[in-house]
């Protein structure tokens, strides 16, 4: 059984921000990976929410470094930028 303490669930979440597989993660941070694989498949757990907060958190940094370089001028980034907010649009339907 993995101790989710506040240690573990910080480094999991920068881990996963890194874009690590759950594999990588675990033999990262010495824990056995079936146990690793078990805490993240549970959504109610600390360490589900903080393997994918970490994985948001960094999605979120480069969607806005996508939106700054559309609004200046980047032709690849406004076309990404579209195809975002379309996607957005989207799944609100």
């Amino acid at each position: 059984m993995i101790d989710q303490n506040e240690s573990f669930l910080s480094d999991l979440e920068s881990y996963s921000a890194l874009m690590f597989n759950r594999h990588e993660i675990a033999v990262i941070m010495e824990v056995d990976p079936d146990a690793l694989s078990d805490l993240l498949t549970d959504k109610q757990s600390p360490a589900y929410k903080a393997f994918q907060r970490g994985r948001l958190k960094r999605e979120a940094e480069l969607r806005k470094g996508i939106f700054d370089l559309a609004q200046n001028g980047s032709s690849p980034a406004q076309t990404m930028a579209i195809k975002l907010i379309e996607n957005a649009k989207a799944d609100d339907l």
